[in-house]
């Protein structure tokens, strides 16, 4: 009762807080990816607002993890966003890749976090993250925010991960209920 609670910060205002571990959902071809990328971008690249909101943390450093799309369409990606701003290739956005075969990347973004010390890790896409392949269950589950919370106490970073919907389900809109793990998470 005596104690009074820090005031959230936030990276961009009202979309991205600080030092927390935030999921970015939606349906198949809803640009989840883009936006990730774009949220990041702009944040390392010290973008003053990002979809008219104001950013806090200016040109901080981003690690980008693609687990999805693999080099290739990550490069076209990366050079279609910087195409549409002011690029500083400042030094504050970083990117792995991997693509195909499925295992837990964890001990990998270790390896990257700790040489870079990201303000902001991305993870893109949470499934294909890990070997754990029944979101359902929150054994399962565990094995992916155990590491995701390790992340952001380890390093003091904030984290943005890509989660999918379940298939099916459409008529429920964008529902909670419906993203991969959302009982869990």
């Amino acid at each position: 009762s005596n104690t009074t609670p820090k005031p959230t910060e936030w990276l961009i205002e009202g979309i991205l807080p600080k030092e927390f571990n935030s999921v970015l959902s939606g349906t198949t071809g809803a640009k989840k990816s883009y936006l990730a990328m774009m949220i990041g971008m702009c944040l390392a690249n010290g973008e003053k607002t990002f979809l008219g909101k104001k950013i806090h943390a200016i040109g901080i450093k981003v690690l980008y993890v693609d687990t999805e799309i693999g080099k290739d369409e990550y490069l076209r990606r990366y050079h279609r966003i910087k195409s549409n701003m002011e690029w500083k290739d400042n030094g504050n956005w970083f990117a792995i890749t991997k693509s195909g075969s499925v295992f837990d990347i964890w001990d990998e973004v270790h390896k990257y976090a700790n040489m870079v010390n990201p303000d902001l890790i991305i993870i893109d896409s949470l499934y294909n993250s890990t070997t754990v392949d029944d979101f359902s269950r929150a054994s399962g589950m565990s094995k992916v925010t155990n590491p995701l919370t390790l992340f952001k106490t380890t390093y003091n970073t904030s984290l943005l991960v890509v989660s999918h919907f379940n298939k099916g389900g459409d008529e429920m809109g964008l529902n909670i209920n419906r993203m991969s793990g959302s009982s869990i998470f």
